[in-house]
């Protein structure tokens, strides 16, 4: 048993010291009833509108509610409202009905009122507010229980970004004291929300405990305490994990995944989600202002032994940002983009370089989900091949993107969890409009139209035909090598249930139980 802790094994009988090492103080004897999970990521606050990373937002899920959220397979379904909301034919007006059987952890019924309040300080206080604003122009309630937003222009994954980055709060809570920090960042607001769990206490990137209320709009949890601690390393989850000291683990290494899901007293599961793994080019500057280069380095990289040998088929391989289980991939598209060594050496005669040349590619360590560093040897090893030189700069996460934003990169592989790829990133990373495409260098006016366009549906039929468009101008132009989509994998102790990996990645631990 002790050899499936894989790099770690020779560690594997220090797993109970790896254990009491990794976790808080308290995190000891768990009390009856208490299911304890633990995150890769880091967990500044658990304030619902200052979410740090996508895996914190497993604490927002059990705090707090909103109008809709996201299901387990990626489709919206409703939360505060009814029903999804009724679209205006121009696709500019979305009107919810709200619950009346919601109250707040303080006994408050939710109204109107509450959303209202809520938008209005999220749009002005929200750490990632500046994706509702650009579209969101107007919230206006109709009666107690009827709620209409108005679009300057029509989005309709603006509600994939409401199951974590906002929450409904009880009006007037004070939840904008951006100068506070640790215990006291929301210590202020317990009872703000309408969530399942009750927030109980908080260790700023340590722990934060929940116990369930009882008056739960959805039903009484069956679990009488959550709590989730952070361990910043998937190796040492593992070892959590296998010690006992931990119910649930967001992460582990992936070659540990199907081994340990096969052993006796463990369970898991994986499914697809809204993670992807990319390396954005700089298209405004050498080398990769180049369309030839950009097209040979796509060429060039074996995806499907990256994504099956490296990551041990937990990154589903593909050449475009969809993937050939989603309704808008294009195989005839994929074809051109995909590992192919002619192509290669086409594309670098074509750029007048036969011989290859050198780029930079900045690799985050530790990366988030997966290591992307071990990818990038791979793609070093696959563009030698043909002449490519790829340095290496490695650095944290936050200094990848600072780099970016200051003009200061070539490329940075990386892996990626967004709220959706269709409705989310192909707008914030090449639209004109889009929060992280003011740094990529990338314009394209027929490209902007066409994503407009497939932001006009919710339907997949009538979305198919702009995606289309999308993806060729994304093909044509190849500002990116698309290496493949990730999985969202857990493990747990086999005495857990009413628990699954969702397309959100991030955990839902609102129906879990213990024993």
């Amino acid at each position: 048993m002790d050899t499936m802790i894989g790099r770690r094994g020779a560690l594997a009988g220090l797993a109970g010291v790896l254990a009491s090492a990794s976790l808080p103080r308290s995190a000891g004897a768990q009390p009856r009833g208490t299911v304890t999970a633990s995150l890769l990521g880091n967990l500044p606050n658990i304030h619902p509108w200052h979410v740090g990373n996508v895996e914190t937002a497993a604490a927002n899920l059990l705090g707090f509610s909103n109008l809709v959220k996201i299901g387990p397979d990626g489709t919206l379904v409703p939360d505060l409202a009814v029903a999804l909301p009724t679209i205006s034919s121009d696709g500019l007006s979305y009107t919810f009905e709200l619950r009346r059987d919601v109250r707040f952890h303080n006994g408050d019924r939710l109204t109107s009122e509450d959303v209202l309040y809520s938008f209005d300080k999220y749009l002005s206080t929200g750490r990632r507010r500046g994706n509702l604003r650009r579209f969101i122009k107007n919230v206006e309630k109709d009666g107690d229980y009827v709620v209409r937003f108005t679009l300057g222009d029509p989005w309709t994954g603006w509600m994939r970004l409401l199951g974590y980055e906002a929450a409904i709060v009880r009006r007037g809570t004070d939840v904008v004291n951006e100068g506070a920090t640790g215990e006291n960042l929301y210590r202020g607001s317990r009872t703000a929300g309408s969530g399942p769990f009750i927030p109980k206490s908080f260790q700023a990137d340590v722990a934060v405990e929940f116990e369930a209320f009882p008056e739960y709009f959805g039903g009484a949890p069956a679990t009488a305490g959550i709590r989730l601690v952070r361990i910043p390393d998937a190796a040492t989850q593992l070892a959590n994990l296998r010690a006992g000291s931990v119910d649930i683990i967001s992460n582990c290494p992936p070659k540990d995944f199907a081994p340990t899901r096969q052993m006796r007293g463990f369970a898991g599961a994986s499914r697809p989600s809204a993670g992807i793994f990319y390396m954005p080019m700089n298209v405004a500057k050498p080398p990769f202002d180049n369309i030839h280069l950009r097209r040979a380095v796509s060429c060039a990289i074996d995806r499907e032994y990256i994504c099956d040998e490296i990551y041990s088929g937990l990154v589903t391989a593909s050449a475009l940002p969809a993937t050939p289980q989603e309704f808008w991939y294009e195989a005839d598209l994929a074809n051109q983009l995909k590992y192919d060594p002619d192509r290669v050496r086409f594309h670098l005669r074509q750029a007048g370089m036969p011989r290859g040349f050198t780029f930079e590619a900045i690799v985050p360590v530790p990366s988030a989900y997966v290591e992307a560093r071990e990818a990038a040897v791979v793609m070093q090893a696959n563009l030698a091949e043909f002449g490519i030189r790829m340095n290496m700069r490695q650095t944290d996460f936050v200094s990848m993107y600072r780099s970016a934003q200051n003009g200061d990169w070539q490329c940075f592989p990386h892996a990626s969890m967004q709220s959706s790829i269709e409705d989310y990133l192909i707008w914030n990373n090449y639209h004109k409009d889009g929060n992280q495409a003011q740094w990529m260098g990338y314009r394209n006016p027929a490209y902007d139209e066409a994503v407009m366009e497939s932001f006009r549906h919710l339907d997949p039929a009538r979305k198919r035909p702009s995606l289309r468009k999308v993806t060729e101008i994304l093909v044509d132009h190849c500002p990116a090598l698309w290496i493949g989509r990730l999985n969202a994998y857990h493990l747990w102790r086999a005495d857990i249930s009413g628990f699954a990996p969702r397309y959100s990645h991030f955990m839902d631990l609102t129906t879990v139980r213990k024993g």
